[in-house]
């Protein structure tokens, strides 16, 4: 029993090629290496890829658990007991502390990530990412990083269900980036 592959009459070079995965079939600034400073990160690279696995994972549980947290889990009990022993007595709280640290640091990387122009080459120098980011994503990303629950807690209002509604609607609006 032979394991090689043999390559029979009926398969075509174009299917070849792409199995093959050769330097015809990636995009030409793959190819090229980019001068870039020591904190720019490449928008094809794996750290950049699953930070944005993990960013869309998080924009799912904002977007499950707000409207269920804003629905079932607040009531004038639960909020007393809020007062009475603070933001980081529930497990859930701190939580969605960490995901709006993460949505955070989101921009900061967004602010420090290379993009392809419309000529199709990589821009590295940093002003002109953010400038870029300015002009897109960041005012979006911006709202949606707010941590209105910790902000309306420590003002001690009762607006905490409007807030987390407003939440997932700004989240659920920045879904579209991620994908």
């Amino acid at each position: 029993m032979s394991y090689r592959h043999s390559v029979s009459q009926d398969e075509s070079p174009l299917k070849l090629l792409v199995l093959s995965l050769g330097a015809d079939v990636l995009p030409e600034y793959k190819l090229q290496t980019p001068r870039m400073d020591k904190w720019t990160i490449l928008h094809y690279s794996p750290f950049k890829a699953v930070w944005d696995w993990l960013i869309l994972l998080l924009v799912i549980y904002t977007a499950i658990f707000t409207p269920y947290s804003a629905a079932f889990l607040l009531n004038d009990l639960e909020e007393q007991r809020r007062r009475k022993c603070g933001y980081s007595c529930s497990p859930l709280n701190v939580v969605d502390l960490m995901v709006d640290i993460m949505f955070i640091v989101d921009i900061l990387i967004n602010f420090r990530t290379t993009y392809v122009n419309v000529n199709e080459e990589v821009v590295s120098h940093p002003a002109r990412i953010a400038i870029h980011y300015f002009k897109g994503w960041f005012l979006i990303d911006m709202v949606a990083a707010i941590p209105f629950d910790l902000l309306i807690f420590g003002s001690g209002s009762d607006e905490v269900r409007r807030a987390d509604v407003f939440s997932v609607v700004v989240f659920v609006c920045s879904v579209g980036e991620v994908t």
